[in-house]
């Protein structure tokens, strides 16, 4: 009798919390969907501009229409997102109501998902109604309809959170895999907002052909247009070779390769020295761009100004050019490998010396080699940070452009060591052939990132990730 009351004790919070929260939900979605569809104010008196959803003749952006000296906002198809969402949350909060036993661990994540979006469109659209008020030197008024849409929004956010109580409660499992991303949400956050939304809006504005000649004009969609007019380029396919040729060179003599040499040689020197010489290989790293392209520019010049022509006039030779029309690759890979070693040489430095010495020691005391040590027992141990470093320096090579614009700008000639990034760079922001061309440029930028995303994929499988984070297994003997 006792434990049958105490589990009913137990279970009656939660079927409480379960109605309550899809109550709220409900009662959300309908006030969002009573605050879209209210009349729309029709002249504004005060020549006072106001935000509202309700009545809404749904135009490419904003629009502002002065009619008898009274100013009119009128939305964007992006206000349709209310009446959606609104449907949907009554739909899983109903079915939740009469089919459901229990919560479904997702449905909470579905509802704050979709109402922190709309929140956010309705947000954006907010701030430029405010900019067009500013603009127009009138007051901005929020319309009683778009109050309620944005109380109601929240009213489902706060269902949501009911949702994801329930659901914890009733399944432990659950409960743990939330505690888990509890602590990934700080990073989650940062990566959100810092890539996945950007992401999504250089998408949407590859698909425009926004540019500084039509900046002031709505956003006009046109499609594939700026993917056909790259593909069709026909400097296209030099520059997918040059940016080929610049990472796999590049990544594996330097950023890889030096760095791995590196780490190896100065962890077989004295304590001291290795971290002196490290420190002179960190110099280029710290170096602002600009002085280190400078440096650069004053080694390749024509004599009697070059560093380089300088020392081979002492041996007699007479071909003394300037060298970045000569060898432009040469010196491109220099100035961006002799940056990018010294950061794999510090992770391959750390994970070396954390490599329990009993085991180099055991292998000494069985007669093993330095190059048996290091074949069979550091370089298995490496897997981790070579698969980091060469995602890492891979992405970093192929979004990089800032030395490469420093030292040739793509030259010399046509495109010669122009590279993707640099090409997404100057269609967007360099003004080419006279005119941004920010649509162009991220059609550019948004096959750069997918390449890159394709690249991380390919490194996991052939690194095999999911064997690296496997938990040990000890064995029962």
């Amino acid at each position: 009798m006792s434990s049958t009351s105490q589990t009913a004790t137990t279970a009656l919070p939660s079927e409480t919390s379960k109605m309550s929260g899809n109550i709220i939900a409900v009662a959300g979605a309908v006030a969002a969907l009573v605050g879209f569809f209210l009349p729309w104010v029709g002249f504004i008196k005060n020549g006072a501009l106001v935000a509202s959803l309700s009545g809404v003749r749904v135009g490419a952006s904003p629009v502002v229409e002065l009619a008898g000296g009274n100013v009119l906002y009128r939305g964007s198809p992006a206000a349709y997102l209310v009446p959606i969402v609104a449907v949907i949350v009554i739909g899983l909060s109903l079915y939740a109501i009469f089919m459901r036993q229990q919560v479904a661990e997702g449905d909470g994540f579905v509802k704050i998902g979709l109402s922190l979006i709309t929140l956010l469109v309705l947000w954006g659209q907010f701030a430029r109604a405010q900019g067009v008020a500013e603009r127009m030197g009138v007051e901005l008024q929020l319309q009683y309809g778009l109050i309620m849409v944005l109380l109601a929004l929240t009213a489902m956010i706060v269902a949501g959170v009911l949702d994801i109580r329930v659901a914890m409660a009733g399944n432990p499992a659950f409960r743990n895999v939330l505690n888990a991303l509890s602590f990934m949400s700080p990073a989650t956050f940062m990566v959100t907002i810092f890539f996945f939304i950007p992401v999504v809006l250089l998408l949407a504005l590859s698909l425009t052909d926004l540019a500084s000649s039509n900046f002031s004009d709505p956003w006009t969609f046109i499609g594939l247009e700026n993917y056909r007019r790259m593909f069709s380029d026909r400097f296209f396919p030099r520059i997918l070779a040059n940016t080929i040729f610049y990472v796999v060179v590049t990544l594996g003599v330097f950023n890889v390769g030096m760095a791995l040499v590196l780490a190896l040689l100065t962890n077989h020197i004295p304590r001291r020295a290795s971290f002196i010489f490290r420190l002179l290989w960190l110099l280029p790293r710290i170096t602002p761009s600009v002085i280190y392209i400078v440096m650069w520019q004053r080694f390749v010049q024509v004599p009697p100004h070059g560093i380089i022509n300088q020392f081979l006039g002492w041996f007699g030779v007479e071909h003394q050019p300037y060298w970045l029309n000569e060898t432009p690759w040469l010196f491109v890979i220099l100035v961006n490998g002799l940056v990018g070693a010294s950061f794999g040489m510090i992770i391959f430095t750390s994970a070396i010396e954390a490599i329990p010495k009993d085991m180099i020691t055991a292998a000494k005391v069985d007669g093993a080699s330095a190059w048996q040590i290091i074949r069979d027992i550091t370089m298995p141990m490496l897997r981790w940070p070579l698969l980091f470093v060469t995602s890492y320096q891979t992405l970093s090579l192929l979004v990089s452009f800032e030395y490469i614009m420093l030292l040739t700008n793509g030259g010399p000639g046509l495109y010669t060591t122009e590279v993707w990034a640099l090409t997404s760079y100057k269609r967007a922001l360099g003004t080419y052939f006279g005119s941004n061309q920010w649509g162009y440029g991220a059609a550019w930028g948004f096959v750069l990132v997918t390449i890159g995303a394709i690249l991380s994929i390919v490194y996991l499988r052939v690194f095999r990730f999911d064997d690296l984070v496997q938990e040990p297994k000890i064995d029962v003997l």
